[in-house]
């Protein structure tokens, strides 16, 4: 869901509206929105425009931001829509209306968003929100909004680093090396991919020619063996950019000379963040707030003594540890950042797997 924090701009990639015809965008002769906070439920109120019924004209603005893409362009601020400081935050609404024509009859959609608590952060990528917080009771004066925000991006980003994995989708461009195989596994599940280049090519591999595995639903889940893998045709015959290696195709061995540009992260079939890791992180946030990190008048025992590092390799990425402390008497796992094993086990659950070198050997032509 989109989302923007009090005093946030909206840019063309948040609130944004496309209108196509017949596939192709296409510019409509009118097109307009509102803006309703729903935070307490529908049908809502409309906050913007702020007289009742009117609407935010886009039509010959800077809001049309490309041919049929238009944004929530606010023509009083000269900039896009804008939740104040004293926003309620929660779910909003924006309401969309648009005509092709002058003749043709007006057509309406809706899309809803979140309003955040003001932070220096990226608060549009946290898994749940401050009311999430607020809903399960934590209502005390001492757990200001920006205090209960900044927990949640602090062990959010705790949460990413246990498991190895984001759970929002991120759009992003990624340069991997070569394998001399014909398959690149990847870290963090695919949503899905907008081109692949391969072999340090400045084209676009045809679609046919490659496999995405990014099913997410029951019967096919992808998402823990998130790979890309190419398929045999017999078209590719240049010995120079082709894919193909003694009639079979290959990601060639090298250095970031293969490159994807895609959407990644562990989501649900929607694109929702897992309840689960929800839940975790709003036990870690309430955890987290409500036992101080210091008691005046308390002795804070000094951390336990786990073990020293005795041996270490760069490259090799090699690590060995003394055993100060018998390896039966460990916990696994994240002992020390928390004991509620409800959160252990949903770490344990969402871990992404360790990544497996595929052997290669250097291709020959």
């Amino acid at each position: 869901m989109p989302a923007l924090a009090r005093e946030q701009e909206n840019s063309p990639s948040i609130l944004n509206w496309f209108i196509t015809v017949n596939g192709i965008l296409t510019d409509a002769f009118e097109v307009g929105f509102q803006i309703w906070d729903i935070s307490g439920g529908l049908p809502g109120v409309q906050i913007f425009p702020a007289t009742p019924d009117a609407w935010e004209t886009m039509t010959g603005t800077a809001g049309n931001f490309s041919v049929g893409s238009y944004y929530a362009y606010d023509l009083a601020e000269v900039a896009g829509w804008m939740p104040g400081i004293s926003e309620p935050i929660g779910t909003h609404r924006i309401k969309w209306r648009w005509k092709i024509t002058a003749a043709a009859p007006y057509q309406s959609d809706a899309e809803d968003f979140e309003v955040l608590v003001q932070s220096a952060g990226g608060t549009a990528d946290t898994y749940i929100q401050v009311a999430d917080i607020r809903a399960e009771g934590l209502f005390d004066t001492d757990y200001s909004d920006e205090k209960v925000l900044s927990y949640i991006e602090t062990w959010q980003a705790f949460l990413e680093r246990a498991c190895r994995q984001w759970f929002v989708p991120k759009n992003l461009i990624l340069e991997i090396d070569g394998n001399d195989s014909d398959t690149l596994f990847f870290g963090v599940p695919i949503i899905s991919v907008d081109y692949l280049m391969i072999n340090s090519m400045s084209d676009e591999l045809n679609t046919l020619l490659y496999k995405v595995y990014s099913g997410r639903n029951p019967m096919q889940d992808d998402r823990r063996n998130p790979k890309i893998c190419l398929t045999r045709s017999e078209e590719w015959v240049d010995i120079y950019t082709a894919p193909l290696i003694y009639g079979e195709p290959k990601f060639r061995k090298g250095r970031r000379n293969q490159v994807v540009k895609g959407i990644f992260g562990f989501t649900e079939e929607d694109g929702s963040t897992p309840k689960l890791i929800k839940r975790a992180l709003t036990k870690l946030v309430i955890e987290k707030l409500t036992v101080p990190l210091y008691s005046s008048g308390s002795s804070v025992p000094p951390p336990p003594i786990i073990s020293s590092v005795i041996e270490e390799e760069t490259d090799g990425h090699r690590i060995k540890y003394d055993s100060v402390v018998p390896f039966k008497d460990r916990k696994l796992g994240l002992s020390g950042m928390t004991s509620d094993p409800e959160v252990l086990d949903i770490v344990k659950l969402y871990k992404a797997p360790f990544g497996v070198a595929t052997p290669a050997h250097w291709s020959f032509q």
